[in-house]
């Protein structure tokens, strides 16, 4: 609409001057509508939308049977945001004038810019009728028939169709706003909002009462729920378990107030690890993810099984359906501030928008509105996707969690595990000084030297490869000074500083033998992964899942070249390495080698 707006203004000042009257005016002033008219030209022109309405309004003063006046002011009323305003305005040409085309052109452009193809091809066809081969009506009602066609992926009587439709009329009897959203259905199974029209910044999008949120403190009131306290129970996840129970109670109850919302959950989360097929799990074999997913269902059989226990009424719902539930909780709730007591909760329409990196929106409970609201955090062009942020995760997280995987994450992590070796003669002064049994403990990874998870980890294996008894000593003794015997609750490997040369090439070598071994357990190699991901037949989960080990093997890949570039330094002079270290291979290794290598 805007960038046709300022060449029909243009186009009606050189065409047609005096155009678009339904009668001749009896106003018999002196002062010329026209002239009014023209001022309103060029202060839209300027952009000067205000004054430009101010112009037309005169105009239309002096001359209410002029379509043209009324048929420019609704564009320039449109540009500050006047929408009903501008409708208005093109009903009125249409009245004083049924056969002026633009005005049927100015409505149509606007309810498509709207979100509404629908009715702006009803408008379309009505000019079309007048005038059928009106060139910018027919372009124009190609674009909205094409956009009919884009949103019509799914009949409109198909199932997922009609629960949103009754989603979306129970939201709106709530007097929730969602005016500047639409849903769009890629598949029968990938849905996503989009922006129904253009989104300025700062633009509230979307405003759901409280009286449509699923919060904590309802669910901690279910019978199951009450069970859980009263015997407390020691969950691994005590509110996605209290989450899950007012889930599955109100999904059995046909009569239940919040099934609108209910009737748009997935049916299944086919996409998540958890519920993969033997097959499908083939598919993530050699990768520490495997033991994640195995960890997490074991943690859910024992969240289940505790419930089961003291709850008679939940032993009616097999471990599947709390899977479900539990999957439903932890994809799903938002966190909240609800009159100064933090909260999570289930938030009809906000849960539908997609994750993307940085954010897109932002989202918090309104304690003047008493609702959850999300407002815009840049523009977003009518059409394009709205976003909502899950934050920065791992892969590994994200296809854990919520089924699917973001490529060229930055997040991304692999877990190691770091061991101590039962050989090593300084193990029970090691065990001494931490005042605890030495474990097996697990760093999870990213392709940064400038991480702390990566600094732990370099610095725990300090701690376990170190065999220079007087080194121990000596940092045992640093731990003393700086701590207060009160507070002295054993040394803490992970803060284990450079200490010798020696020992700084016996901790890279064993980085380097970690990530080889790790490497080695795949099915596959990185340069095969990245071939299969050139095949069309790959199913979802297979395709997530080579990109999932993808991702862990380019972390895995950026360690070994690193000790391989690395390495060779600490036998070098300190001048040599100043020298070397200027060279391009090695600035992603620069804060390591600046704090740890240089240091010793």
């Amino acid at each position: 609409v805007s960038t046709q707006s300022t060449w029909e203004i243009q186009l009606n000042i050189l065409l047609n001057p005096m155009g678009g009257k339904k009668k001749k005016s009896n106003n018999k002033s002196k002062e010329n509508p026209d002239e009014f008219k023209d001022l309103g030209n060029q202060a839209f022109i300027q952009k000067n939308f205000e004054k430009a309405i101010e112009y037309y309004s005169k105009a239309i003063e002096l001359d209410p049977e002029n379509a043209i006046y009324y048929s420019n002011r609704a564009q320039a009323l449109f540009e500050v945001d006047r929408v009903q305003d501008a409708l208005n305005d093109c009903d009125e040409a249409i009245k004083v004038n049924a056969e002026y085309i633009k005005a049927y052109y100015r409505k149509g452009a606007i309810l498509l810019e709207q979100g509404e193809p629908q009715e702006a091809l009803k408008v379309i066809n009505q000019g079309l009728a007048i005038q059928n081969d009106c060139d910018i009506l027919v372009q124009l009602k190609v674009k909205a028939q094409e956009e009919i066609d884009k949103e019509n992926v799914l009949p409109q009587d198909h199932p997922e169709i009609v629960v949103m439709n009754t989603l979306t009329n129970w939201l709106t009897e709530a007097k929730a706003d969602f005016s500047k959203l639409k849903l769009s259905y890629y598949s029968e199974n990938y849905r996503g909002v989009h922006a129904k029209c253009k989104i300025k910044i700062k633009d509230l999008i979307l405003f759901v009462p409280k009286s449509h949120l699923i919060t904590l403190e309802m669910a901690k009131q279910t019978p199951i729920s009450l069970k859980i306290i009263e015997n407390k129970l020691d969950l691994l996840s005590p509110k996605h378990s209290f989450l899950s129970t007012i889930l599955l109670l109100e999904k059995n109850n046909p009569n239940s107030f919040w099934k609108p919302y209910l009737d748009i959950l997935p049916t299944n989360f086919f996409n998540i690890p958890i519920f993969f097929n033997s097959e499908d799990l083939k598919w993530i074999e050699g990768s520490p993810f495997l033991e994640q997913v195995k960890e997490k269902v074991a943690d859910l059989k024992k969240d289940y099984d505790a419930i089961a226990e003291v709850s008679e009424e939940f032993r009616q719902y097999s471990f599947e359906e709390f899977c479900w539930a539990r999957m439903t909780a932890s994809s799903r709730i938002f966190g909240l501030n609800i009159n100064g007591q933090k909260t999570d909760a289930f938030v009809p329409f906000a849960d539908m928008l997609n994750h993307r990196r940085p954010k897109q929106t932002s989202w918090t409970y309104d304690q003047e509105r008493e609702g959850f609201i999300i407002e815009a955090l840049e523009d977003i062009e009518r059409g394009e996707p709205v976003y909502d942020s899950y934050g920065k995760k791992c892969n590994s997280r994200f296809f854990l969690n919520y089924g699917f995987i973001v490529l060229n994450n930055d997040g991304n992590e692999v877990a190691l595990k770091v061991s101590f070796d039962k050989s090593d003669p300084l193990l029970q002064r090691k065990e001494q000084m931490m005042q605890e049994s030495p474990k097996d403990k697990i760093f999870r990874v990213m392709s940064s030297v400038e991480e702390n998870n990566v600094l732990e980890f370099f610095a725990y294996l300090r701690f376990v490869e170190l065999r220079d008894q007087n080194k121990l000593v000596y940092l045992y003794g640093v731990y003393e000074a700086n701590t207060n015997s009160e507070e002295r609750e054993g040394y803490k490997p992970q803060k284990t500083p450079p200490v010798s040369i020696e020992n700084e090439t016996d901790m890279l070598k064993k980085v380097k033998q970690l990530c080889t071994e790790q490497i080695d357990r795949y099915q596959t190699t990185l340069e095969e992964d990245i071939e299969l991901l050139k095949k069309p037949d790959l199913t979802e989960n297979q395709r997530n899942c080579v990109l999932l080990r993808q991702g862990e093997k380019e972390i895995l890949h950026f360690f070994v070249q690193m000790v391989d570039l690395v390495l060779p330094l600490l036998s070098q002079p300190l001048k040599v390495v100043r020298k070397q270290i200027i060279q391009p291979k090695y600035q992603q290794y620069t804060e390591y080698i600046n704090l740890s290598l240089i240091h010793i």
